[in-house]
């Protein structure tokens, strides 16, 4: 069946974490234009990306250099599709969480989608070798307010410096830092009644401090793209703010990787536009589910619900 979108549309796309061996496979074994795109990411980067998508392997998609430019890839090609598939959906918006800010910005129109790929791949690069440098985790927690996340940072000081990276909704956090504060935050967390304390797959820190070596870097490659007024407003990471000239989203691109992503605030900014429908387009439906718990009435898809599992036959 043929699903009729409500207007006005957000279409959001995710960040690094969503990433799993097979994504984007019904995508690519429905859509031609899918695998077209997987075929021309492959030869921009010299990287064999339908394989790594769909194949893995786990190891080497988890590389920050390569799981990046993968997950970009496997969203552009769910854009791409939604275009061909979904012309008459009215986009008053897009957004995207981390490293998903950079897809909304190529589906806005401010940056080409090539330009926009390499680019991830150096975000990539410039982000591990950070890494390797001044080495750290993330943690996620579920179930502490804001004042508790303080005392949780305050408690640990001893064991290193800890920070706030994502704000994603209320009670949910992402804390960046150095590795014994990430351990010890993790039981300190549980022991003050979170939910859920989780040390993520993710061999670095993003979104802090300790991102300053790359985020100098990236800005200087952000004052020589080609960046173009968007076609539709992107909401910030920084601020939830829509953005609506060339100025505005090179200004956000310059702290992308130090400042921490507000997407409670990105979430609420869509309730005050009314957005009635959020897609998100890319590997799951984290931001869908997100938006499902935390905007009333707002109805959700994924890419591979909205594109295949409720598509019309080929």
């Amino acid at each position: 069946m043929t699903v009729a979108l409500a207007d006005p549309v957000a279409l959001l796309f995710p960040g690094q974490g969503v990433q799993r061996a097979g994504m984007g496979r019904k995508l690519y074994d429905r859509y031609p234009l899918a695998r077209t795109i997987f075929e021309r990411a492959s030869d921009v980067l010299h990287l064999p990306m339908a394989r790594l998508c769909l194949e893995g392997p786990t190891e080497e998609l988890n590389r920050t250099e390569n799981l990046q430019p993968a997950v970009l890839t496997v969203s552009w090609a769910a854009h791409e599709v939604f275009r061909q598939e979904r012309s008459a959906a009215r986009v008053s918006v897009v957004a995207g969480h981390s490293l998903g800010e950079l897809a909304a910005l190529a589906a806005a129109g401010a940056l080409p989608w090539e330009t926009t790929l390499q680019l991830v791949r150096a975000r990539g690069e410039l982000m591990a070798a950070a890494a390797a440098d001044r080495p750290g985790g993330m943690l996620a927690i579920v179930g502490l307010p804001e004042r508790a996340i303080r005392e949780l940072q305050a408690a640990t000081v001893a064991t290193g410096q800890l920070w706030v990276a994502n704000h994603n909704a209320h009670e949910q956090f992402v804390l960046s830092g150095e590795g014994p504060a990430i351990r010890a935050a993790e039981q300190l967390a549980l022991g003050m009644g979170a939910r859920r304390a989780l040390i993520l797959a993710i061999p670095l820190p993003a979104h802090c401090p300790l991102m300053e070596r790359a985020a100098a870097a990236f800005a200087v490659l952000v004052e020589r793209l080609p960046i173009s007024a968007p076609l539709v407003p992107v909401l910030a990471n920084a601020n939830a703010r829509a953005l609506t000239t060339a100025a505005a989203l090179r200004r956000e691109l310059s702290g992308h990787l130090r400042r921490p992503v507000e997407w409670a605030r990105t979430m609420l900014a869509m309730q005050r536009m009314s957005i009635h429908t959020v897609v998100e387009l890319g590997p799951g439906r984290v931001l869908a589910s997100l938006a499902a718990k935390y905007m009333p009435g707002v109805e959700t898809w994924n890419a591979d619900e909205l594109l295949v599992d409720f598509a019309e036959p080929a």
